[in-house]
């Protein structure tokens, strides 16, 4: 993607605030109980996150298996970003799957509440990295 420098600051902007947004849903819907849902949307808040991350560094990704690989190429084998933060996105995207898309399968309160506090710990860490000039 060829960005001019006005318009990259414009979209890391809005990527880091739909992410804040998506957050912010998954705790009210955590709150609430709705576990699939929070699931979601802790997984959604932090891929917007990434992506904005990936728009700062002029990193293109358009599947979510290709977010994961190079978010952990550039920026967890690195040592950029914690690794436990690279191995919990990648299970967080595995939740939000099986949330999805199976029908048999039920988040769980146990399963959920180990993704609140990375989730927010990962887009931190990232905010720290986008404010970095």
């Amino acid at each position: 993607m060829s960005l001019n420098e006005v318009d990259r600051v414009t979209l890391v902007k809005l990527e880091y605030d739909k992410a804040l947004r998506f957050l912010k849903q998954a705790d009210k819907n955590f709150a609430e109980c709705e576990w699939e849902i929070a699931a979601n949307r802790y997984y959604y808040a932090c891929f917007h996150a990434v992506q904005a991350l990936f728009v700062k560094n002029g990193i293109e990704s358009h599947k979510h298996a290709g977010l994961l690989r190079l978010f952990g190429q550039h920026f967890i084998q690195t040592g950029i970003i914690d690794k436990p933060l690279g191995s919990f996105l990648n299970r967080m995207e595995q939740l939000r799957t099986k949330a999805d898309y199976n029908v048999i399968f039920t988040v769980t309160k146990e399963e959920l509440e180990t993704m609140v506090e990375p989730s927010h710990t990962l887009i931190d860490s990232i905010a720290d990295l986008l404010n970095d000039n």
